[in-house]
């Protein structure tokens, strides 16, 4: 069949560059696509035409894709475009997938008995949890033991040696005695995990050359989808296995590439014409989802990124409405600005976000006015999280105080500096109505600044009924010390704005501990509705789906990014994600996108800026800006900086700015003297001699608002 005929019976009608895509079937070829561009129309069509035009046998055609759920998608595809005949024929395999049939192979050719895969998380989990205890860090969360589990895919995915392994650090846990007690698990059992399926594999075919000499011919031409999520040693494997045909075709898109944390290795697609000389690099840059604003505005914020291939993003379709940052008054504000869009949602419409925990307060609203919605989200990590199991035993202890277990797992956690079996030597035998402040005063083993901060606990704890949970939350990290604990041991904290907000929302504090644990029970048992239009989800759960309408939360520095100025390469990688992140949930939406950020937190000034609302909007507003809390001025001062807001021009400031460098003494305003340790652009860090912390600032807004000067001038 001519390529002609083949466009005539099948309706197949393409741009000119998917239609280079499709003919591209010799050697290995990388196919970069930008969101929306038609790739799976593209690498479908691509099987009927290296069926139908060059005679390949469908038996000979493997394509790997990133999930289950896409291989039956791809198939069902090609049987709408093609019919039945051929798809039969055709291999549709993730990794995992392809993984078991070499192990199974190997198996029956070397006659040896492979190991059984676990695929039993709960079992796994059992163990990581029970590894994790034995580190001294008391009882495993279950995001501990997520994260855990994480990092040792991440480790065998990245083919770490050894000594890599022992040198990796993951906060609160002796990472590397996780990984060997784990591994020792595994082997003892005689039991692999998904993630040894492909180290296993990947030996056998070093190993043994029949067995991929076997695979070899079998699968002469590769199909690989979603290859910027693929990690390093499923590369690896690929790369084996297409070293003796070259006809690996590879269809990806570095800037979209978010799944670090599991790692995906994005690399390969730049150092593909490294790994296979004389390759081809063809492009897909017409987007067919979105409207031209969105289009233009993502291409140009996600060219920042200096770990991609030149590329731009095009459309042709209409210009539509202009984006819209929504600059709403305090953090708070958002849920009940959600709420609003969700009464009236008629139009397909998603709330996107980074984390989990974000739709939370949104839920809760949610659920409490019955408003229908769809949710992606299936985990409660955030109820068994160190911070939030901390505040509700805190709390809880308010209206029992004899709980005396309860007790002793949060008081050190309250600046009360007393060794733990000293206090469980003393409150053991208590009474079940006996008071624990009360058992501790009448007892004489204590210092007496230990009985001063007990008086004080005591106190605080005999106004806690009467609180607000929100208050009683307050009062609890700002005045009796766990905010200083958390600060400390350097804990996130991202979930304690996220229990305020669910604190704010039922004010009365028993009623805020009962709802908390009807959340997790929500959480855990909801059944996403596919004909819901308000649907709430993760970014990275979003990939792949479309919707007319999108709103972006909490795009506020130090949430989303993270660190707009980082210092070093890995800082800066990092920073990479997190922007390509960005671009891909704001190129999920069709027609409409809304960009949340909001100026406090909870009443009080949030000192963060917009940093990549600012940078897709074109509006280059340096996030660092508010690191301070400006305060009141004299009036004559206030006149002065109008003055001086009226005076310099953009090339003044500019040129003002060029003796402003590292080392550098200047005087702020505010902070005092100081010197710069450095600079990038406009942001300088500075540290002053009356603060402890180094300063990140704004020197633009300084210098156009007469906040600061170089000493001696």
């Amino acid at each position: 069949m001519t390529y002609s005929e083949f466009k005539t019976q099948y309706h197949i009608r393409l741009n000119p560059q998917q239609e280079a895509a499709v003919r591209q079937v010799d050697g290995p070829v990388l196919l970069l696509a930008v969101p929306g561009s038609g790739k799976t129309t593209v690498l479908v069509t691509r099987l009927g035409y290296m069926i139908c035009c060059k005679s390949i046998r469908p038996e000979n055609i493997l394509t790997v894709t990133y999930t289950v759920a896409a291989t039956k998608d791809m198939k069902a595809r090609f049987v709408r475009f093609f019919g039945e005949e051929h798809a039969d024929k055709l291999t549709f395999r993730t990794i995992n997938g392809l993984c078991a049939v070499a192990i199974r192979y190997y198996a029956g050719k070397k006659g040896a008995q492979p190991f059984a895969l676990a695929d039993d998380e709960a079992r796994l989990n059992a163990v990581v949890r029970e590894l994790l205890s034995k580190g001294g860090g008391g009882y495993p969360s279950d995001q501990q033991v997520k994260e855990a589990r994480t990092h040792i895919t991440f480790c065998k995915n990245m083919m770490l040696s050894d000594a890599e392994v022992e040198a990796q650090r993951v906060d609160g846990m002796d990472f590397p005695a996780v990984y060997k007690g784990y591994q020792a698990f595994l082997l003892k059992n005689h039991l692999m995990d998904f993630d040894d399926q492909m180290v296993f594999t990947y030996r056998i075919f070093r190993q043994y050359p029949d067995i991929l000499a076997h695979f070899q011919h079998r699968w002469p031409f590769l199909c690989v989808d979603e290859a910027q999520d693929t990690s390093k040693i499923q590369h690896a494997i690929l790369r084996l296995l297409a070293s003796k045909s070259r006809n690996i075709f590879m269809v990806g898109d570095e800037d979209q590439s978010i799944y670090g944390f599991r790692a995906a290795w994005p690399q390969a697609l730049l150092e593909f014409e490294n790994t296979y000389p004389g390759a081809k690099v063809l492009m897909m840059e017409t987007n067919y989802r979105s409207t031209k604003s969105i289009v233009e505005a993502a291409d140009a914020f996600i060219q920042r990124n200096e770990s991609r291939h030149p590329k731009h993003m095009r459309t042709d379709n209409p210009q539509g409405a202009p984006i819209r940052k929504v600059a709403l008054a305090d953090y708070n504000r958002q849920y009940r600005y959600l709420l609003k869009v969700a009464r009236n949602c008629k139009e397909q419409t998603a709330v996107l976000y980074r984390n989990n925990d974000s739709a939370l307060p949104l839920i809760d609203l949610l659920e409490q006015e019955g408003i229908p919605y769809a949710c992606r989200q299936r985990e409660g990590f955030f109820f068994t999280s160190p911070v939030v199991r901390d505040i509700t035993d805190m709390l809880e202890f308010a209206f029992n105080d004899s709980d005396w277990e309860k007790f002793l797992r949060f008081y050190y956690k309250l600046d009360f500096k007393v060794k733990k079996p000293v206090l469980a030597g003393m409150l053991r035998g208590m009474a079940e109505d006996e008071s624990v402040f009360d058992r501790l005063l009448a007892n004489e083993g204590l210092e007496p600044w230990q009985y001063g901060k007990l008086r004080a606990l005591q106190t605080y704890y005999s106004k806690f009924p009467q609180l607000a949970s929100f208050a009683a939350i307050q009062r609890l990290v700002k005045f009796m010390g766990y905010g200083d604990y958390l600060r400390e041991q350097k804990m996130d904290t991202t979930r304690l704005d996220v229990l305020l907000s669910l604190a704010n929302q039922t004010p009365v504090t028993g009623e805020f501990l009962l709802r908390l644990r009807e959340l997790k029970d929500t959480i855990e048992g909801m059944e996403p509705d596919p004909a819901c239009p308000f649907v709430l989800s993760t970014i990275h759960a979003s990939k792949g789906l479309e919707y007319d309408r999108v709103i972006l939360i909490d795009a506020v520095d130090g949430t989303f990014p993270s660190d707009p100025f980082p210092y070093d390469d890995e800082g800066r990688s990092a920073l990479e994600e997190e922007r390509r992140l960005f671009y891909v949930g704001a190129t999920r939406s069709k027609r409409e996108l809304d960009l949340l950020c909001y100026e406090g937190k909870f009443g009080e000034p949030a000192g963060a800026g917009h940093t990549f609302i600012d940078q897709l909007l074109g509006e280059e507003r340096p996030a660092a800006e508010p690191q301070f809390i400006p305060q009141p001025k004299p009036k004559k001062a206030k006149a002065k900086r109008q003055d001086y807001d009226s005076g310099p021009t953009p090339a003044q400031l500019a040129k003002q700015q060029e003796d402003f460098m590292a080392g550098s003494e200047v005087v702020h305003t505010q902070f005092g003297k100081g010197e710069i340790l450095g600079r990038l652009g406009s942001i300088v860090l500075i540290a002053f001699e009356d603060i402890d912390d180094v300063k990140r600032v704004d020197l633009t807004t300084c210098l156009k608002k007469g906040l600061m000067k170089l000493a001696g001038h």
